[in-house]
């Protein structure tokens, strides 16, 4: 697998709320991007949500992959050091979208750790190290701050977990989240 050669990084903008909302969409498990014909978009109170400075979602916890200009993936990451407060906040402005009770669900990172929330690529771009190196990006801007790296994995997605412990990724517990059983997976 070669990296794709005109592959960039950049830290999104408020103008990105509709593609970040795909990639935390798609990453939870929606099918917008399973038919490029099906002109599908995300949930509007979503984007809003990605819009916004205060959220989960925020413009300013992603990072955007581009091939050659257009927008190939992202993800979303932030430190876990307000992840409760920001978690209220995301999950009261989700409501009507929510499956599970917010109330039940553990928080899923905490002070000292810096948390990969979302992680997305495009169909067309799978397959050619853009998801690697975007949580790569994850790993190094959590070192610079002296962080613990986590993400949670769901454990029927082999692949996946394949991938996280290449990148050196392990696991390091389990929790309930979104009404399911995930591995906490954690990277020093």
């Amino acid at each position: 697998m070669t990296p794709h050669p005109t592959l960039t990084f950049r830290p999104a903008i408020p103008e990105d709320a509709s593609f970040i909302a795909e990639v935390v969409a798609v990453a939870l498990g929606a099918d917008l991007w399973d038919n490029e014909n099906a002109a599908k978009q995300p949930d509007a109170a979503l984007i809003e949500v990605c819009r916004r400075t205060d959220t989960l979602y925020s413009w300013q916890n992603t990072v955007i992959a581009e091939v050659e200009g257009a927008r190939a993936g992202g993800i979303v990451a932030y430190d876990g050091a307000d992840y409760h407060d920001m978690r209220l906040r995301t999950f009261d402005a989700l409501r009507h979208l929510l499956t599970f009770d917010p109330e039940q669900m553990v928080d899923e990172a905490q002070r000292g750790e810096y948390y990969i929330d979302s992680v997305a690529v495009k169909p067309q771009h799978r397959g050619c190290g853009i998801a690697g190196r975007l949580l790569n990006t994850a790993v190094e801007e959590a070192h610079r701050r002296g962080l613990t790296t986590l993400l949670a994995c769901d454990p029927q997605n082999i692949l996946a977990k394949k991938l996280y412990e290449r990148l050196g990724f392990a696991e390091t517990g389990r929790y309930f989240i979104f009404g399911h059983e995930y591995l906490r997976m954690t990277h020093d």
